[in-house]
């Protein structure tokens, strides 16, 4: 599998950026350009640590770079809006096969995640990757703030119910995750629950 222009992903990644700087609403305080690259970056980890080869992590990446932007037309179903949106950018670049492998890792990041393949697996792991991360405080309240948007929470204990029950039911995927992000996620249910319960007395 090679790509039809070994120069592609870098030149297609950064186009998509462009794009998504001008098209992503202000009120995306999670689903932001910060998030797209963030995912970017913890794909590269996971490219460095599996020694994934060049022809691929070209796809890793330009997955990434591209899993949210349905955003920029609607929230809703936004991993299968993301696909039909890309298209135009994709096919002049990529063969039929390399598309589809493009679009799986796509709908492997739609929760509750579901990823077929190890590449799936890869940026199912790095989409949620903050769950297992010191900066998760950070990201999360931008995560809440955008709920507020949506309404999808209406105040902070439901927020919290809403990120323990979330939590619980999540799973990484690859033996990367695993080890190096299972142990934070488990100490953050445990502070959440803290929290929880503590709102039950105020």
């Amino acid at each position: 599998m090679i790509l039809r222009n070994k120069n592609s992903y870098p030149k297609i990644c950064f186009e998509i950026i462009e794009q998504l700087k001008e098209k992503l609403p202000d009120y995306l305080t999670y689903h932001s350009i910060d998030h797209i690259i963030d995912v970017a970056n913890v794909c590269n980890e996971y490219i460095e640590f599996y020694d994934i080869p060049k022809e691929m992590a070209g796809l890793i990446r330009i997955a990434a770079i591209c899993h949210d932007y349905g955003f920029v037309v609607s929230p809703l179903d936004h991993e299968e809006g993301s696909i039909v949106e890309i298209q135009p950018f994709l096919t002049p670049i990529l063969s039929s096969e390399e598309v589809a492998i493009v679009n799986g890792m796509i709908r492997a990041t739609k929760v509750p995640q579901e990823p077929k393949t190890f590449y799936e697996e890869v940026l199912a792991d790095a989409d949620l990757d903050y769950l297992g991360r010191k900066d998760y405080n950070d990201i999360s309240a931008k995560l809440f703030d955008e709920y507020l948007h949506f309404e999808v929470v209406s105040n902070r204990i439901e927020w919290l119910d809403l990120q323990i029950r979330f939590l619980e039911n999540h799973k990484f995927h690859t033996d990367f995750a695993k080890k190096n992000r299972e142990k934070l996620k488990s100490e953050k249910i445990k502070e959440l629950k803290t929290l929880r319960l503590a709102a039950n007395f105020k």
